[in-house]
């Protein structure tokens, strides 16, 4: 593929990923309602998606990390799908939906603040804007909510989720720089899938009693969210500026919100809608300035 053809290939990824992870958190909420705790959702979700990456890692010679990045696979895999996992999968049993997407989407402006006072990205204020403007747009479809805002521990969690994922990116941006995306992804998967069983107990019983629908909704988190989606942003983080990856990001509620409309039945109010557009105003503004200025 020629290089030129690369950008526009990653916006076509990141489009695939916000669309898969808006679909992800109707099926988290899915799974929850059955008789699956937190733990063994995280724990079953990510046992899948190390299965899905073992054979293409055999497939691809059993690539192992340098030692000297052991260090940094070990943080990635317990911030980004341990800690990350954990902090939504206990938090949304007390946070609405509403309030649950508004902190989680904190952590794009998270990694693009940790990144500028590191000194790794430069942000102009004209991307800041477009930023600001998305957040807008969530915190609009937070209030729009029917149980409007819940703070509590649930909260705290989801906040520490939202730092997680942070940690994650700027992990995941320095590793792919030595290793390719698909192998430290695979690595960050294992070590996260390790710390997430000892939260999660009689899976032999939880997995004979998986009903065909909630099955279903863990196989598609497993395979799609997790094991794929994951390996791409990676992927597109080694093609676009962590702005703009990050912004897109915003978009995330936006399809939540749609999903659970259509398969749940939770009909938006005038007010997620109106914040909605908004965020996909933020996020163009983002992503039109980055391409204009690749151009």
């Amino acid at each position: 593929m020629k290089p030129k053809h690369i950008p526009r290939l990653a916006y076509v990824a990141m489009l695939f990923n916000i669309v898969a992870w808006g679909m992800s958190w109707v099926s988290v909420r899915s799974v929850l309602k059955a008789d699956i705790d937190p733990g063994q959702l995280g724990a079953l979700r990510y046992l899948i998606a190390s299965a899905v990456m073992l054979p293409v890692w055999l497939y691809r010679g059993c690539p192992l990390p340098h030692k000297s990045d052991w260090g940094l696979v070990a943080l990635l895999g317990i911030f980004g799908f341990c800690f990350y996992n954990l902090g939504i999968n206990f938090g949304e049993q007390t946070v609405d939906a509403g309030t649950g997407s508004l902190l989680i989407s904190f952590q794009p402006i998270i990694v693009i603040v940790i990144g500028v006072m590191l000194g790794r990205e430069k942000v102009r204020w004209v991307a800041w804007t477009g930023i600001i403007i998305s957040m807008i747009g969530v915190f609009l479809t937070a209030m729009g909510g029917s149980a409007g805002f819940t703070l509590n521990f649930g909260t705290l969690l989801i906040l520490g989720a939202a730092l997680s994922s942070a940690i994650q990116t700027l992990l995941n941006k320095a590793l792919t720089k030595r290793h390719s995306a698909i192998d430290t992804t695979t690595w960050a998967i294992w070590v996260g899938t390790l710390g997430l069983i000892p939260f999660a107990h009689d899976l032999p019983t939880a997995i004979h009693g998986l009903s065909t629908p909630v099955a279903l909704h863990l196989l598609f988190l497993g395979v799609v969210p997790a094991a794929l989606c994951y390996t791409i942003f990676a992927w597109v983080l080694t093609q676009v500026p962590i702005a703009t990856a990050m912004s897109a990001v915003y978009a995330i509620p936006v399809f939540s919100v749609i999903f659970g409309w259509s398969m749940l039945g939770e009909r938006p109010t005038a007010m997620t809608l109106i914040g909605g557009a908004v965020t996909l105003v933020g996020v163009a503004w983002v992503q039109l300035l980055t391409r204009h200025e690749r151009s």
